[in-house]
């Protein structure tokens, strides 16, 4: 199914239609600091300026340059040092992050309480795959990992009756889960995150990532010819980093057979398949730390 046929989708046109009042789509500055950040002739001072213009995010980004968790040493006290002290990668991940964390607030909703949990350990997760399998594009895989699954949670939160009982269904058979949507639905999230993102003028780069997060060696869209080699390396990153933080619990999957799953990518990617319990050590101690750092 191409792009402009999905996007013709009864549903997904009606998710189109909503999008307007989520936090995403309301904070104006996220697509100016997407633009900013991909030039390496930005100024500190401009990205900083563009920052200010969102009182209650540029709070948050001080709050988390300041964080130990990220390795300072002394006080970040202006917008312009944090940009300067963190770099605009990871600056760029903080404040996006920081938006798709206030996209989740029904805490007390069990599903959208693990969207939430699984969206962060497989952005850590990338994080450090990518790390230990020389992935020049650390903050890539990141933000990818934290917005793969983002039209699921749009999908609990504006279409529960409808997706819902599909949710709780793809729990029952991770490898069924795009079937089961297409049964269903007729479009996959992959489907309609790469859509919400290209809304939000997100990078096509990490829009590419999203669109085909259970299938890294699928072509791309919508030519069909292959996938350049650094995006195909990203998806494999995404792709083990989303099995990983399922096979931990980060996740709804109950059949997952992790060496099965992981096998092929990792072999690709050059992952020693024996590091996975030290991997999965580290993830699960930064998900905890990570967590409070986006507590509101």
């Amino acid at each position: 199914m191409t792009t402009a046929t999905i996007s013709q989708s009864p549903l997904v046109q009606r998710v189109i239609a909503s999008l307007n009042d989520f936090p995403m789509s309301r904070a104006a500055v996220i697509p100016t600091v997407m633009r900013l950040t991909a030039r390496s002739s930005t100024a500190p001072g401009e990205l900083a300026r563009a920052i200010a213009n969102d009182p209650a995010l540029s709070a948050t980004v001080l709050r988390l340059s300041n964080s130990s968790f990220y390795g300072r040493v002394r006080a970040v006290s202006s917008l312009k040092e944090a940009v300067m002290v963190l770099g605009t990668a990871l600056l760029r991940s903080l404040i996006v992050a920081t938006s798709v964390s206030s996209m989740f607030r029904s805490k007390e909703d069990e599903l959208e309480d693990v969207l939430w949990r699984h969206s962060l350990a497989t952005a850590i997760g990338a994080r450090i795959i990518a790390q230990r399998t020389r992935v020049q594009a650390e903050e890539e895989v990141f933000l990818a990992g934290l917005v793969h699954d983002l039209a699921q949670l749009i999908l609990l939160q504006r279409f529960a009756d409808e997706y819902r009982p599909v949710l709780t269904e793809m729990q029952q058979s991770w490898s069924q889960q795009l079937d089961i949507e297409r049964d269903r639905l007729g479009v996959t999230h992959e489907d309609i995150g790469a859509i919400i993102l290209e809304q939000w003028n997100f990078p096509p780069q990490l829009t590419a990532l999203v669109r085909n997060h259970h299938d890294p060696e699928a072509p791309a869209e919508p030519s069909g010819e292959n996938v350049d080699e650094s995006v195909r390396r990203m998806r494999h990153v995404v792709y083990c980093a989303d099995v990983l933080a399922d096979s931990l619990g980060y996740g709804f999957s109950s059949d997952l057979d992790i060496m099965q799953a992981l096998q092929p990518s990792a072999e690709y990617l050059g992952l020693a398949l024996e590091s996975l319990p030290e991997i999965s050590e580290e993830l699960t101690t930064r998900v905890t730390e990570e967590q409070e750092l986006f507590k509101s």
